[in-house]
């Protein structure tokens, strides 16, 4: 048969599990995850992933060991189509809008969240040798060619490999890391945020500046004999998010503008990545405090910038971004404020990392940006309906900086076990009892992704530059066996029988 790698996923699995630091508990090495390089993957065999407990960080995709690593990650997006605002949201919009205004910070309102993806996983440095196959397989022009598979006879004594016809050729270089000038880039104040020593529990809970200036003016009114005015009734119909994003007047001291950039298509990109380097630089050495050896031109294009993702149009020619990796910009006036690095897939936004100007701290930015992009997951539901879910990578219950996704209503966790999603609010009581859950009470429901042995031997693998089925890699490589049986178990039935796996032959 003849397979076309140009429409297939690539990725090169790693049988033994990681076992590494852990960002969250600071165990030296408790956090235990699975992973793999991926080349290329389709936009659908990604959202498969994503619903197996799968994340990517730059080309390395990683899946927490769930009953044996020490923190726990649980996948978690939200139902935009049932999104509530709460009272928290709608005071972030509003202190944005006013900052646009007048220009006026509300000093001390600044609340540190952290993101999964600070956390480097150690596989992100690993050196794929998926390029050595498509040096052999790409064309001078970049578009990969057919391989030709002979199958192998089903005999129990034909150990021989299938044979593949395999053109050669030449893989496009990325210059991405040459082609910023580094050297005239600030250093900035490695101070990290200090942790406060709270709240004095001798003195009473201070209140809030909008009680007090009510006190204020009742009291006034009370020597003057008269009362406040009840509050006009409410008409039962609340602002919508839109709404709140978008009341602002043209008389604002600032602008706010949204750029919508793909990091892996046309020349726009190649505009901005100087000044989007110098802000993630400076969120990584002012927010973060990384040591000046991880802010490097090198590591910001790995983790953020390069993506396995393909590109591709949305359907029937709707028309918009399409499906891919994308970086949201946010801009006021002429400076970039904020980015936020998100993945658009097929029914739903995936939120990969969002950096931004500490200088804006004060406006909660990290927030702001998940309204705005819980706010475009709306705006693409109008022109594809069943695009509904807002994914917010991992929600780890242990880890008090995190509790904000939750907040987030509705907001669903995956079950480990079972691979399908309940809502936050049944599952918190399970986590404060113990770290790690079976979120599907029901002891009868099982994982149906989960792949039959005729099933496994189905599975494409590339080795020694050819391509065979499961069946005939494992008669060469038997030791292989239980590694790749597991693969089915963790990536699912599915996607293992949609990716092709590419396997080193050293």
């Amino acid at each position: 048969m003849s397979v076309d790698l140009s429409a297939k996923s690539l990725a090169q699995w790693f049988s033994d599990p990681e076992q590494h630091k852990c960002g969250y508990c600071k165990s030296s090495s408790g956090s235990m995850s699975f992973g793999m390089l991926t080349e290329e993957l389709t936009v659908e065999d990604y959202k498969d992933l994503i619903d197996r407990g799968w994340r990517r960080s730059g080309k390395y995709c990683y899946k927490p060991i769930m009953n044996e690593t020490c923190c726990p990650q649980y996948a978690i997006r939200c139902d935009t189509t049932q999104f509530t605002l709460n009272k928290s949201h709608k005071k972030i919009m509003k202190k944005f809008n006013k900052f646009l205004n007048d220009g006026v910070f509300n000093k001390n309102t600044y609340t540190h969240q952290q993101d999964e993806s600070t956390i480097q996983m150690p596989g992100f440095n690993k050196v794929s040798t998926i390029i050595d196959l498509y040096q052999e397989i790409t064309t001078e022009e970049g578009n990969l060619n057919n391989i030709t598979y002979n199958e192998v006879k089903d005999t129990d004594g034909d150990k021989h490999l299938a044979q593949t016809s395999i053109d050669n050729g030449t893989k496009k270089s990325n210059a991405f890391a040459d082609s910023i000038n580094t050297s005239s880039l600030p250093i900035y104040n490695k101070k990290g945020l200090k942790e406060g020593t709270g709240a004095d529990p001798t003195r009473p809970p201070c209140k809030k500046a909008k009680l007090l200036r009510l006190e204020k003016k009742k009291d006034k009114l009370s020597l003057k004999g008269e009362q406040l005015p009840l509050a006009p009734k409410s008409n039962g119909t609340e602002k919508s998010l839109r709404q709140f994003l978008e009341d602002v007047q043209p008389s604002f001291k600032h602008k706010l503008k949204l750029k919508l950039i793909s990091t892996t298509r046309g020349e726009e990109w190649k505009q901005v990545k100087d000044v989007e380097f110098e802000l993630y630089f400076k969120y990584q050495s002012i927010v973060h405090n990384d040591p000046p050896e991880r802010w490097t031109v090198r590591n910001f294009e790995r983790f953020l910038v390069s993506s396995p993702l393909k590109h591709k149009p949305f359907p029937n020619g709707i028309d918009g971004p399409g499906y891919g990796s994308f970086h949201q910009q946010y801009w006021i006036d002429d400076k970039l404020i904020a980015v936020g690095v998100i993945d658009i897939l097929p029914g739903c936004l995936s939120s990969v990392y969002f950096f931004y100007d500490p200088d804006y701290r004060d406006l909660t930015l990290g927030t702001y940006g998940s309204l705005r992009e819980i706010q475009l997951v709306l705006d693409l539901q109008n022109k594809i309906p069943n695009f509904k879910y807002y994914y917010m990578g991992f929600y780890i219950h242990s880890c008090p900086k995190m509790r904000y996704k939750g907040k987030l209503n509705p907001s669903y966790l995956l079950c480990p076990e079972t691979y399908t999603w309940f809502k936050i609010d049944k599952c918190v009581p399970k986590l404060d009892i113990s770290k790690y859950s079976r979120l599907n009470e029901d002891s009868r429901v099982v994982d149906t992704n989960s792949g039959t042995v005729d099933e496994v031997n189905k599975i494409m693998v590339v080795y020694g530059h050819k391509l065979m089925y499961m069946r005939d890699f494992l008669r060469v490589c038997e030791d292989q066996k239980d590694g790749f049986n597991n693969l089915v178990k963790q990536v699912g039935k599915k996607s293992a029988l949609n990716i092709v796996f590419w396997v080193c032959s050293s």
